[in-house]
């Protein structure tokens, strides 16, 4: 009878020699005697996983069951003398995380490599810039900063991954405000078309789009030579023309980055950045069809999914809602509910019944009893009431299946109010409202024996600091505020008042003019600071 030593060396000849089925039997057979037998348990595990991964589809639950067997061998006292069988461990668990990949089974993937990582085992670079983009995803941002930045100093080691590195660093960067070290994260990389540049084409122009975008909210001018640049590289796409009008954009040049925006969504009419971009510009610029018609396409981002994913759409302005129960709900922009709520009521006069999901601090401030702007609206409050409706429509849609095409249709009165008994922020005299904490070059020049008076923003949880916020603005003469949040429930609420408007405001804050259809109280100035005179002409008290 052969001995444990013998089995063993004559399944390793086999299992060198391809013969898997006999080298398989005797391992099994090895193990039935001795269970924890670290080498029959490393090389059964070694032998199962080059079965899994030969597999056409790769099966995760195969790799898995040869990543376990390696497991328990790697666990033993002696493991450490042994050093295949770590080696083939970081090999099992990184063919295991593809699997789980492959399946669409990221967590699954990210605790793989976790597990290699953590037991110490060597990552190849390709494990490593995975590990760093799953933990990036997770917002686990400072262990995938380090990553990131440790395959950016291997060197040639990790020539392949350097690109991808300094994109998902970059990005992870700008996602913490970290737009300076994002940039010169992206400075890194090799100019356009140089030897040094990164073949795959798609990937390199995407990287310098992504340093083009960061350049112009600082260097204008080395924004422009680095689209040139990437024309004279790559040719002209709707990637570079989407570029190409932002940079118009931020320089206040709304109409020729209509124009720019049209010509990438002619070279590829399913570009949706551009293609939102476009619609916003045309916001801007007075053209509501054309822009309330594509403001949809902000869904076509992957962090902006819809809420109410088993409700229908109402997706096309000539169906009849007559009757229906319509949920409407507000995004997580702050600028949402307060500048569209105005149509609410033209959803209750089609005959449908109306309920609109939105969180606790403005629910306080809709005014829904008998006889008010939206009275016979249902308030559903986020996160507390629970919503049964036929069909849903995003705020933001509403113009579009309204078919509010006519500038003179957006205003009909304030609809937005403090609700009754709240007191509002105390001061003495004539008050104008300003946004706190403002740094001085953005602090309104106000006219002498004028109070400010701070506002800010509150949680979006704290009904009674909203309905405060409102209370005070009903009190004060009048407003001096930044585009936002603030002014447009200063307009909502009829309150006059001027707004700062930058160059590269959102769409909600029309470019150029003095006054905005949505707002007529509200007087607007363009540029990145106050001018030296508001023009407010305030009431004398009496």
């Amino acid at each position: 009878m052969a001995s444990l030593s013998e089995a063993l060396s004559t399944a390793v000849a086999h299992h060198g020699a391809g013969r898997l089925d006999e080298a398989e039997a005797i391992y099994a057979a090895i193990l039935e005697q001795v269970p924890d037998q670290i080498d029959a348990l490393h090389l059964m595990g070694v032998l199962t996983l080059q079965r899994a991964v030969a597999a056409v589809p790769i099966d995760p639950a195969r790799v898995a069951a040869g990543v376990k067997l390696i497991r328990r061998a790697h666990a033993q006292p002696d493991a450490a003398a042994i050093p295949d069988i770590a080696a083939n461990l970081g090999r099992g668990l990184s063919a295991l995380a593809r699997a789980h990949a492959m399946a669409g089974a990221r967590t699954r993937a990210l605790e793989a490599l976790l597990e290699a990582h953590e037991l110490g085992l060597p990552l190849t670079p390709a494990d490593r810039l995975a590990l760093a983009d799953n933990l990036s995803l997770v917002q686990a941002v400072t262990e995938a900063e380090g990553h990131y930045r440790a395959l950016l100093a291997a060197g040639p080691a990790a020539r392949t991954e350097e690109l991808p590195a300094r994109v998902g660093l970059a990005k992870l960067l700008i996602a913490r405000e970290r737009r300076t070290e994002a940039l010169y994260v992206l400075d890194g990389l090799a100019p356009a078309g140089s030897p040094q540049a990164e073949p795959n084409a798609d990937a390199q122009a995407m990287a310098q789009g992504l340093r083009a975008q960061l350049l112009m909210t600082s260097r204008l001018q080395d924004a422009a030579a680095a689209l040139v640049q990437m024309e004279s590289a790559g040719g002209i796409s709707a990637d570079l023309r989407h570029l190409s009008g932002m940079l118009l954009q931020v320089q206040g040049d709304i109409a020729g980055a209509r124009a720019l925006y049209a010509q990438a969504l002619a070279l590829e009419p399913g570009h949706a950045a551009a293609r939102l971009a476009h619609a916003e510009a045309c916001l801007r610029l007075g053209a509501w069809r054309d822009g309330f018609a594509d403001l949809s396409w902000r869904w076509m981002r992957p962090t902006a999914p819809r809420l109410h994913g088993t409700i229908p759409l109402w997706e096309q302005a000539d169906q009849d809602v007559s009757g229906r129960r319509l949920l409407v709900w507000d995004e997580v922009e702050l600028d949402v509910l307060p500048h569209l709520a105005r149509l609410l009521p033209r959803l209750r006069d089609r005959g449908a019944e109306v309920i609109v999901e939105v969180s606790p601090g403005w629910a306080a401030l809709l005014p829904t009893a008998p006889g008010e702007p939206l009275a016979g609206i249902t308030v559903a409050t986020r996160g507390t009431d629970a919503v049964r409706a036929d069909l849903q429509v995003p705020l933001q849609e509403l113009p579009d299946r309204l078919s509010l095409w006519d500038a003179g249709d957006f205003w009909t009165g304030p609809y937005l109010a403090a609700p009754a008994g709240i007191p509002p922020q105390p001061f003495s005299g004539r008050g104008v409202g300003v946004a706190a904490n403002a740094p001085p070059p953005l602090a309104p020049p106000l006219p002498p024996g004028v109070t400010a008076i701070p506002l800010a923003v509150p949680d979006t949880n704290q009904p009674e600091a909203w309905g405060r916020l409102a209370a005070t603005l009903a009190a004060l003469d009048a407003v001096a505020l930044p585009a936002g949040p603030l002014a447009h429930l200063a307009g909502a609420m009829g309150r006059p008042g001027v707004v700062l408007v930058p160059v590269d405001a959102d769409w909600r804050w029309p470019a150029g003019t003095e006054r905005t259809p949505w707002y007529p109280s509200l007087r607007l100035v363009h540029g990145a600071s106050w001018p030296a005179s508001l023009g407010l002409t305030l009431e004398s008290p009496s």
